[in-house]
């Protein structure tokens, strides 16, 4: 074992047991992230987010142990024979003043999708007005757009912002509003996110309305503006379709819109949700891998 550092990533050869992947909290592929262990404590896993993502081309998220004790402005554990990780805290709302503060047009994804996707897709200025205000769309002082994520009891759980180019596809920066909220002292160190669907809140608003569900937020957004009649929600990944995220959706008339070569593992996490009354659509699987509707749509337009 390589001694010099004490925090390394995990390997079968350094702890002896089999290597786990786990979903990457900045891309949100499942099986494709690797944690640090701290090798003077019985190999323990560090925090949640501290880890590489093995998409190095298509994510890129590497967070380092020492960033992580820089950024929480923490100490180094101490070497001990055991140790157990504590408890995760309980799940505690971010308040809603920073949602309704960072509602705001000034991101270059709401510049693309009022220009761009409106000229093409023919949406009206009232459709764009509409989900701006339905979804609460915020930006920061950086122009990267912040996808809100409020659950159907109007709790803020996260913000997921990202960072869009002209031409409407995702760039290099992800990240989540918790974290600068954290450094500031506006919420404690140990906050945990446990994330919701994006556009959740409209559920309890509209409790007859048939729901539809996606995964890009932008996807989400786009057709909301095209289909007002249904909610639009969006998974923020391909491994969103947890229990605990979609038990909301128990006793809902739901279809499933999974991007292609998505189809098999979103039926087969649907059908492990109990009591979920679902229709999954396959109508993506003809085209090339990762279409989604947004993208045939603006392809044909």
């Amino acid at each position: 074992m390589n001694s010099e550092f004490r925090y390394q990533l995990e390997t079968r050869k350094l702890t002896g047991r089999r290597q786990q992947k786990f979903q990457c909290p900045n891309c949100g592929k499942n099986k494709c992230f690797v944690r640090y262990v701290d090798t003077q404590n019985a190999f323990s896993y560090l925090a949640d987010e501290v880890g590489k993502c093995d998409h190095l081309n298509s994510c890129g998220y590497h967070y380092k142990p020492s960033q992580y004790f820089h950024d929480y402005q923490l100490q180094e554990k101490p070497a001990l024979t055991h140790y157990t990780p504590p408890p995760p805290p309980p799940f505690q709302p971010i308040p809603m003043d920073y949602v309704l503060r960072s509602h705001s047009t000034q991101s270059s994804f709401w510049g693309w999708l009022s220009n761009v996707a409106a000229r093409q897709l023919c949406i009206t200025p009232q459709q764009l007005q509409r989900i701006f205000d339905d979804y609460l769309i915020g930006a920061t002082s950086k122009h990267n757009v912040i996808f809100w994520q409020i659950d159907h009891l109007n709790r803020v759980h996260g913000g997921h912002i990202m960072q869009y180019g002209n031409d409407g596809h995702r760039k290099g920066f992800q990240g989540w509003t918790h974290i600068p909220l954290i450094q500031a002292g506006k919420l404690p160190l140990n906050w945990q996110l446990y994330q919701c669907l994006f556009g959740q809140h409209l559920l309890s608003q509209r409790p007859e309305a048939h729901v539809c569900l996606v995964e890009s937020e932008k996807t989400a957004l786009v057709l909301a503006a095209l289909h007002p009649e249904h909610i639009w929600l969006a998974t923020a990944g391909c491994s969103g379709l947890t229990p605990e995220r979609l038990g909301c959706l128990r006793g809902r008339r739901l279809t499933a819109f999974p991007d292609s070569g998505c189809y098999q593992k979103w039926l087969q996490q649907l059908q492990a949700i109990k009591g979920l009354d679902f229709n999954i659509s396959q109508s993506l699987e003809e085209y090339p891998p990762n279409t989604d509707l947004c993208d045939l749509l603006l392809e044909q337009s």
